[in-house]
């Protein structure tokens, strides 16, 4: 199982203010620590239009990283592919492949976020039917010297890709939230999938509905990889973990999680502005982990046995994971 982890800094936190260029600053810095500490992959994400001015451009930042490391792949979690032509996408990580000498892992999510489809001025209706031919046309992009594509969404007639990239093709990951839906449409689509933040049941139900819905439609199983978002928050003691948790939901997950359409019911309906005691969030919450070091361990063995290939980890705890943990499964 790898690790993958990234972007400490750059989220502000109103209860934890911090300078914007510092933030950014670190973001390049922080590439070259986990590296040093050994984690297979570092990330960065999307959003925009934010008070914090939050990475409006996953694949620039990367760049930055890349220039500070060697070896560590650098990977966008989640990059908001609905807001961008497919193929200018590729151009911008065929680009950053080429730099990085063959490194980019691409995380592509649909967005959620009415205030970015609206300030781009792109349609939110029909993200998810988009994104998936996106990934077609940058697939065909990126493994092809010449590719002709006539869907639903995008037409482009004999096109090479250039620079090509040292990836053929680029490795890429639909991140697809923590519905079954998605986990189904992932799986008969036979894309690598990466789950969102989930309880360890929910991850298990969705797993299994991923590989079914990708064993039917005829794709091998070796090409079902599945990757997890997971925090995790480590004390010596109970009380100290649910201490580091409840810092992380008071000063950055109420609001982000509670404010934005974050959260998603089993209809695939948006939840806008729920209290507190909605049954989506309560679930939200169980799926940030608190434990000791040994019961941390042997939380993400049971990810690990249930075919878990990648765990993405955004924690603060980044040296206690690379020292004690990241040991245990190499």
């Amino acid at each position: 199982m790898e690790f993958w982890t990234g972007a400490i800094g750059i989220t502000k936190m109103r209860m934890i203010p911090s300078a914007l260029a510092n933030g950014y600053d670190l973001f390049a810095q922080d590439a070259a620590s986990a590296e040093e500490m050994g984690f297979d992959a570092y990330g960065a994400p999307e959003h925009h239009f934010t008070y914090d001015a939050f990475l409006p451009f996953p694949l620039g930042a990367l760049a930055a990283a890349a220039a500070n490391t060697t070896k560590i792949r650098l990977v966008t979690g989640a990059m908001l592919q609905p807001l961008y032509d497919p193929l200018e996408a590729a151009e911008h990580a065929a680009t950053l492949d080429v730099l990085s000498g063959g490194r980019v892992i691409l995380g592509l999510g649909m967005g959620y976020r009415p205030l970015e489809f609206d300030g781009i001025g792109t349609e939110k209706r029909t993200r998810g039917a988009r994104l998936r031919e996106a990934m077609e046309v940058i697939r065909a992009a990126t493994a092809q010297e010449t590719f002709t594509h006539h869907g639903a969404h995008y037409h482009y007639d004999n096109v090479t890709l250039r620079p090509a990239p040292v990836q053929r093709p680029i490795e890429m990951w639909l991140c697809g939230g923590t519905t079954e839906a998605a986990a189904r449409r992932a799986g008969k689509a036979g894309l690598p999938y990466w789950l969102a933040n989930s309880p360890y049941e929910r991850a298990e139900v969705m797993v299994k509905a991923y590989r079914e819905a990708g064993r039917e439609a005829g794709w091998p199983d070796e090409q079902l990889r599945v990757a997890a978002f997971k925090d995790v928050f480590i004390g010596d003691t109970m009380g100290e973990a649910e201490f580091l948790r409840k810092m992380m939901i008071d000063t950055f997950y109420a609001e982000h999680i509670l404010g934005y359409g974050y959260l998603v019911d089993d209809e695939g309906n948006h939840v806008y502005n729920p209290d507190e005691n909605h049954p989506m969030y309560r679930q939200f919450l169980d799926s940030l982990f608190c434990g000791t070091l040994d019961e941390t361990i042997r939380e993400l063995k049971r990810y690990e046995a249930l075919g878990v290939d990648a765990m993405f980890f955004p924690s603060i705890q980044r040296e206690l994971i690379s020292t004690r943990i990241i040991p245990e499964f190499k």
